[in-house]
């Protein structure tokens, strides 16, 4: 080789090799991503007038008794994904018929990711825990 020669940076073996690698690299996490299952859970906001009262889980089993006082309670349970408001000692029930909200049927409901009784101020909002 002359002397004015300059050797080439990377042989074509090189380029392969790192290629390969780029693309093992690239296939694994591309299936951490989707093959791994999501972390994230979808929760529920349980207010009592403007505020907060508790926020739960969706993914635990559980009823929630908001009791006010003055014979004024709402029981909201938790059940297999879903949040409905279970019985309240409000007058019409309205909120008890609005059903149950899920993470795949809140577009279809008239109040979408709502449930509420008015009588007794008590809202249940189903949060998507991906959409932030």
């Amino acid at each position: 080789m002359a002397e004015n020669e300059k050797k080439p940076l990377m042989k074509k073996r090189d380029v392969l090799i790192v290629g390969i690698v780029l693309l093992v690299a690239v296939a694994g996490m591309l299936a951490v991503k989707f093959l791994t299952p999501s972390t994230a859970t979808n929760y529920a906001k349980i207010y009592v007038g403007n505020y907060v009262y508790k926020e739960v889980p969706l993914n635990e089993n559980q009823v929630i008794e908001i009791n006010q006082g003055s014979d004024i309670v709402n029981h909201v349970e938790v059940k297999d994904g879903a949040i409905y408001m279970a019985d309240s000692s409000c007058p019409d029930q309205q909120c008890v018929d609005q059903g149950k909200i899920t993470a795949k049927n809140y577009e279809q409901r008239a109040l979408r990711n709502w449930v509420v009784c008015l009588p007794n101020q008590v809202t249940v909002e189903l949060v998507l825990e991906d959409e932030g």
